[in-house]
Protein backbone atom coordinates (compact mmCIF):
# COMPACT_ATOMS: atom_id res chain seq x y z
CA UNK A 1 0.00 0.00 0.00
CA UNK A 2 3.19 2.25 -0.07
CA UNK A 3 4.00 1.61 -2.98
CA UNK A 4 -0.06 2.74 -4.07
CA UNK A 5 0.70 5.79 -1.86
CA UNK A 6 3.06 7.21 -4.47
CA UNK A 7 1.97 6.18 -7.23
CA UNK A 8 -1.58 8.09 -6.70
CA UNK A 9 0.73 10.95 -5.62
CA UNK A 10 2.38 10.55 -9.13
CA UNK A 11 -0.64 10.52 -11.04
CA UNK A 12 -2.16 13.55 -9.54
CA UNK A 13 0.75 15.69 -10.37
CA UNK A 14 0.43 14.07 -13.71
CA UNK A 15 -3.40 15.96 -14.41
CA UNK A 16 -2.56 18.87 -11.69
CA UNK A 17 -0.18 21.06 -13.09
CA UNK A 18 0.80 24.12 -11.24
CA UNK A 19 -0.76 22.58 -8.16
CA UNK A 20 0.95 20.87 -5.28
CA UNK A 21 1.23 16.95 -4.68
CA UNK A 22 -1.92 15.68 -3.13
CA UNK A 23 -1.58 12.07 -1.49
CA UNK A 24 -5.02 10.62 0.24
CA UNK A 25 -4.41 9.19 3.73
CA UNK A 26 -7.22 5.97 3.47
CA UNK A 27 -9.97 5.44 6.11
CA UNK A 28 -12.71 3.44 7.07
CA UNK A 29 -15.83 3.21 9.21
CA UNK A 30 -15.63 1.32 12.07
CA UNK A 31 -19.13 0.05 10.94
CA UNK A 32 -17.19 -1.77 8.47
CA UNK A 33 -17.12 -4.64 11.14
CA UNK A 34 -20.41 -5.99 13.12
CA UNK A 35 -18.25 -6.32 16.24
CA UNK A 36 -14.67 -4.81 15.17
CA UNK A 37 -11.58 -5.92 17.13
CA UNK A 38 -8.32 -5.26 17.97
CA UNK A 39 -7.28 -7.88 15.01
CA UNK A 40 -9.28 -6.54 13.03
CA UNK A 41 -7.89 -3.09 13.08
CA UNK A 42 -4.59 -4.19 12.74
CA UNK A 43 -5.27 -5.94 9.62
CA UNK A 44 -6.67 -2.72 8.35
CA UNK A 45 -3.58 -1.00 8.88
CA UNK A 46 -1.66 -3.73 7.17
CA UNK A 47 -3.68 -3.50 4.36
CA UNK A 48 -2.58 0.64 3.89
CA UNK A 49 -5.48 2.38 6.17
CA UNK A 50 -3.87 4.64 8.51
CA UNK A 51 -7.51 6.34 10.28
CA UNK A 52 -11.12 5.44 11.29
CA UNK A 53 -14.08 7.07 11.83
CA UNK A 54 -15.68 6.19 14.45
CA UNK A 55 -19.63 5.25 14.55
CA UNK A 56 -21.07 5.69 17.32
CA UNK A 57 -24.34 4.30 16.34
CA UNK A 58 -22.46 1.15 17.02
CA UNK A 59 -22.50 2.04 20.54
CA UNK A 60 -25.81 4.21 20.65
CA UNK A 61 -28.32 2.11 19.04
CA UNK A 62 -29.85 -1.02 20.92
CA UNK A 63 -27.16 -0.46 23.34
CA UNK A 64 -28.77 0.48 27.31
CA UNK A 65 -28.14 4.28 28.30
CA UNK A 66 -25.72 3.67 30.98
CA UNK A 67 -23.10 1.35 28.92
CA UNK A 68 -22.68 3.82 26.59
CA UNK A 69 -19.86 5.57 27.91
CA UNK A 70 -17.92 1.81 28.54
CA UNK A 71 -18.85 1.09 24.77
CA UNK A 72 -16.87 4.09 22.98
CA UNK A 73 -13.85 3.70 25.58
CA UNK A 74 -13.69 0.05 24.53
CA UNK A 75 -13.89 1.12 21.36
CA UNK A 76 -10.90 3.82 21.52
CA UNK A 77 -8.92 1.31 23.76
CA UNK A 78 -8.86 -1.20 20.18
CA UNK A 79 -8.25 1.54 17.86
CA UNK A 80 -5.06 2.39 20.46
CA UNK A 81 -4.06 -1.02 20.80
CA UNK A 82 -3.87 -0.92 16.82
CA UNK A 83 -2.28 2.02 15.86
CA UNK A 84 -4.55 3.71 14.47
CA UNK A 85 -6.05 7.39 14.03
CA UNK A 86 -9.28 8.45 14.12
CA UNK A 87 -9.93 11.62 11.29
CA UNK A 88 -13.80 11.55 12.11
CA UNK A 89 -16.60 10.95 14.32
CA UNK A 90 -19.87 9.79 12.88
CA UNK A 91 -22.49 11.68 15.46
CA UNK A 92 -25.66 9.56 16.19
CA UNK A 93 -28.60 9.47 14.09
CA UNK A 94 -32.08 8.00 13.68
CA UNK A 95 -35.70 8.67 12.89
CA UNK A 96 -36.26 10.63 15.97
CA UNK A 97 -32.57 11.78 16.90
CA UNK A 98 -33.83 14.78 14.48
CA UNK A 99 -32.15 18.51 15.18
CA UNK A 100 -34.68 19.93 12.68
CA UNK A 101 -37.98 18.61 14.06
CA UNK A 102 -41.14 21.19 14.36
CA UNK A 103 -41.39 20.55 18.08
CA UNK A 104 -38.98 22.57 20.41
CA UNK A 105 -39.19 20.20 23.06
CA UNK A 106 -38.02 17.62 21.31
CA UNK A 107 -35.54 19.66 18.97
CA UNK A 108 -33.95 21.21 22.15
CA UNK A 109 -33.87 17.40 23.95
CA UNK A 110 -32.59 16.53 20.61
CA UNK A 111 -29.73 19.01 20.49
CA UNK A 112 -28.46 18.79 23.92
CA UNK A 113 -28.01 14.84 23.15
CA UNK A 114 -26.27 15.61 20.39
CA UNK A 115 -24.00 18.36 22.37
CA UNK A 116 -23.29 15.43 25.07
CA UNK A 117 -21.43 12.90 22.09
CA UNK A 118 -19.89 15.60 20.55
CA UNK A 119 -18.23 16.18 24.38
CA UNK A 120 -17.28 12.16 24.68
CA UNK A 121 -16.24 12.42 21.21
CA UNK A 122 -13.50 14.33 22.48
CA UNK A 123 -11.49 11.07 23.62
CA UNK A 124 -10.96 9.84 20.27
CA UNK A 125 -9.16 13.32 19.38
CA UNK A 126 -10.90 13.60 16.15
CA UNK A 127 -10.11 15.77 13.00
CA UNK A 128 -13.94 16.11 11.91
CA UNK A 129 -17.52 15.55 13.28
CA UNK A 130 -20.16 14.02 11.11
CA UNK A 131 -23.83 15.14 11.53
CA UNK A 132 -26.80 14.80 10.01
CA UNK A 133 -29.22 17.78 9.27
CA UNK A 134 -32.44 15.89 9.49
CA UNK A 135 -34.10 12.35 9.23
CA UNK A 136 -36.95 12.17 6.88
CA UNK A 137 -39.56 12.26 5.34
CA UNK A 138 -39.80 15.92 5.02
CA UNK A 139 -43.64 16.57 3.34
CA UNK A 140 -42.75 19.81 1.08
CA UNK A 141 -45.39 22.07 3.10
CA UNK A 142 -43.40 22.21 6.28
CA UNK A 143 -39.25 21.67 4.47
CA UNK A 144 -38.85 25.41 4.83
CA UNK A 145 -39.64 25.48 8.54
CA UNK A 146 -37.65 22.69 8.81
CA UNK A 147 -34.08 24.11 7.17
CA UNK A 148 -34.95 27.01 9.55
CA UNK A 149 -34.54 24.93 12.19
CA UNK A 150 -32.22 22.89 11.07
CA UNK A 151 -29.13 26.10 10.45
CA UNK A 152 -30.12 27.35 14.25
CA UNK A 153 -29.20 23.81 15.75
CA UNK A 154 -25.86 23.89 13.99
CA UNK A 155 -25.25 27.16 14.92
CA UNK A 156 -25.27 25.97 18.47
CA UNK A 157 -23.29 22.61 17.98
CA UNK A 158 -21.12 24.16 16.14
CA UNK A 159 -19.71 25.86 19.55
CA UNK A 160 -19.08 22.26 21.02
CA UNK A 161 -16.99 21.31 17.91
CA UNK A 162 -15.44 24.21 18.29
CA UNK A 163 -14.20 23.47 21.93
CA UNK A 164 -13.00 20.14 21.42
CA UNK A 165 -10.98 21.25 18.52
CA UNK A 166 -12.91 19.33 15.97
CA UNK A 167 -15.02 20.66 12.60
CA UNK A 168 -18.84 20.17 12.11
CA UNK A 169 -19.49 18.92 8.75
CA UNK A 170 -23.15 18.29 7.79
CA UNK A 171 -23.52 15.21 5.49
CA UNK A 172 -25.13 15.76 2.18
CA UNK A 173 -28.44 13.38 2.65
CA UNK A 174 -31.01 11.42 -0.11
CA UNK A 175 -34.35 11.49 -0.85
CA UNK A 176 -36.81 14.32 1.24
CA UNK A 177 -33.81 14.65 3.98
CA UNK A 178 -32.26 18.38 4.17
CA UNK A 179 -29.40 18.67 2.23
CA UNK A 180 -30.44 16.62 -0.73
CA UNK A 181 -29.24 18.83 -3.27
CA UNK A 182 -25.98 20.69 -3.39
CA UNK A 183 -27.90 24.47 -3.27
CA UNK A 184 -29.89 23.26 0.13
CA UNK A 185 -26.86 21.94 1.60
CA UNK A 186 -24.80 25.51 1.07
CA UNK A 187 -27.80 27.40 2.49
CA UNK A 188 -28.32 25.34 5.53
CA UNK A 189 -24.24 26.22 6.80
CA UNK A 190 -24.26 29.79 4.33
CA UNK A 191 -23.76 31.36 7.93
CA UNK A 192 -20.82 29.30 9.39
CA UNK A 193 -18.11 29.55 7.57
CA UNK A 194 -15.95 27.22 10.03
CA UNK A 195 -18.33 24.65 8.78
CA UNK A 196 -17.48 21.90 6.16
CA UNK A 197 -19.67 19.01 4.48
CA UNK A 198 -19.11 15.98 4.40
CA UNK A 199 -19.79 14.57 0.74
CA UNK A 200 -21.33 11.06 0.67
CA UNK A 201 -20.97 10.06 -2.93
CA UNK A 202 -24.47 7.60 -2.86
CA UNK A 203 -26.50 10.78 -1.29
CA UNK A 204 -26.88 12.87 -4.64
CA UNK A 205 -30.11 12.33 -6.77
CA UNK A 206 -31.13 14.66 -9.06
CA UNK A 207 -27.65 14.60 -10.81
CA UNK A 208 -24.52 12.76 -10.24
CA UNK A 209 -21.61 12.81 -7.88
CA UNK A 210 -19.09 14.78 -10.18
CA UNK A 211 -22.24 17.36 -10.22
CA UNK A 212 -22.01 17.73 -6.46
CA UNK A 213 -18.58 18.67 -6.44
CA UNK A 214 -18.20 21.22 -9.20
CA UNK A 215 -21.58 23.27 -7.18
CA UNK A 216 -19.95 22.41 -3.29
CA UNK A 217 -16.25 20.98 -3.53
CA UNK A 218 -15.55 24.38 -2.44
CA UNK A 219 -16.58 23.59 1.45
CA UNK A 220 -16.15 19.33 1.25
CA UNK A 221 -13.64 18.56 4.21
CA UNK A 222 -14.44 14.65 4.84
CA UNK A 223 -15.79 12.18 2.50
CA UNK A 224 -18.20 9.12 2.53
CA UNK A 225 -16.90 6.85 -0.11
CA UNK A 226 -18.95 4.14 -2.12
CA UNK A 227 -20.51 3.39 -5.32
CA UNK A 228 -24.86 2.86 -6.06
CA UNK A 229 -26.61 2.79 -9.10
CA UNK A 230 -27.64 6.47 -9.36
CA UNK A 231 -30.89 5.96 -8.68
CA UNK A 232 -31.39 5.11 -4.65
CA UNK A 233 -27.88 4.67 -2.28
CA UNK A 234 -26.95 1.12 -1.91
CA UNK A 235 -23.17 2.04 -0.40
CA UNK A 236 -21.27 -0.98 -2.25
CA UNK A 237 -17.91 -1.13 -3.32
CA UNK A 238 -16.25 1.56 -5.39
CA UNK A 239 -16.56 -0.29 -9.21
CA UNK A 240 -19.87 -1.91 -8.49
CA UNK A 241 -21.89 0.89 -9.55
CA UNK A 242 -22.36 3.87 -12.11
CA UNK A 243 -19.53 6.32 -10.35
CA UNK A 244 -16.77 7.46 -12.51
CA UNK A 245 -14.31 7.67 -9.66
CA UNK A 246 -11.15 8.79 -11.57
CA UNK A 247 -13.38 12.35 -12.95
CA UNK A 248 -14.60 12.42 -9.00
CA UNK A 249 -11.54 12.42 -7.50
CA UNK A 250 -9.83 14.78 -9.92
CA UNK A 251 -12.59 16.85 -9.57
CA UNK A 252 -12.35 16.62 -5.39
CA UNK A 253 -8.51 17.65 -5.92
CA UNK A 254 -9.47 20.57 -8.26
CA UNK A 255 -12.02 21.70 -5.51
CA UNK A 256 -9.05 21.68 -2.77
CA UNK A 257 -10.06 18.10 -0.55
CA UNK A 258 -6.99 17.28 1.09
CA UNK A 259 -8.89 14.97 3.72
CA UNK A 260 -9.33 11.24 4.10
CA UNK A 261 -10.07 9.13 1.64
CA UNK A 262 -12.85 7.39 4.15
CA UNK A 263 -14.40 4.34 3.01
CA UNK A 264 -18.46 4.08 4.18
CA UNK A 265 -18.51 0.96 2.85
CA UNK A 266 -20.13 -2.22 4.53
CA UNK A 267 -22.09 -4.76 1.87
CA UNK A 268 -21.14 -5.12 -1.75
CA UNK A 269 -23.81 -5.52 -4.19
CA UNK A 270 -24.56 -9.11 -3.24
CA UNK A 271 -25.35 -7.71 0.10
CA UNK A 272 -22.33 -9.68 1.54
CA UNK A 273 -20.21 -8.03 4.43
CA UNK A 274 -17.38 -6.18 2.89
CA UNK A 275 -13.69 -6.66 3.84
CA UNK A 276 -10.91 -4.63 4.19
CA UNK A 277 -8.90 -6.76 1.61
CA UNK A 278 -11.94 -5.52 -0.95
CA UNK A 279 -11.42 -2.19 -0.16
CA UNK A 280 -8.12 -2.17 -0.72
CA UNK A 281 -8.51 -3.77 -4.00
CA UNK A 282 -11.25 -1.18 -5.05
CA UNK A 283 -8.46 1.88 -4.00
CA UNK A 284 -6.03 0.53 -6.83
CA UNK A 285 -8.71 0.73 -9.27
CA UNK A 286 -9.38 3.74 -8.54
CA UNK A 287 -5.94 4.50 -8.86
CA UNK A 288 -5.82 3.49 -12.20
CA UNK A 289 -9.12 5.45 -13.22
CA UNK A 290 -6.97 8.27 -12.68
CA UNK A 291 -4.06 7.35 -15.37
Amino acid sequence: MKKIAIIFSIMIVGFSCNKPTHTFKLGTTTALWENPTVADFINAKEKGFEYLEVAFNQCYRNVPEDELLSCLTRMKEKIDSAGLKVWSVHLPFSRTLDISVLDDYEREKNVRFIAQMIELSAMFNPSRLVLHPSSEPIDDSIREQRIINSIHSIGLLRKYADKIGAQLCIENLPRTCLGNTPEELLRIIEDYPEVGICFDTNHYFEGTPLDFVRKAGHRITTLHVSDYDGINECHWIPGEGVIQWGELVKALIEAGFDGVFMFETVRDKENNRVSIEQLAKSFEMILKELK
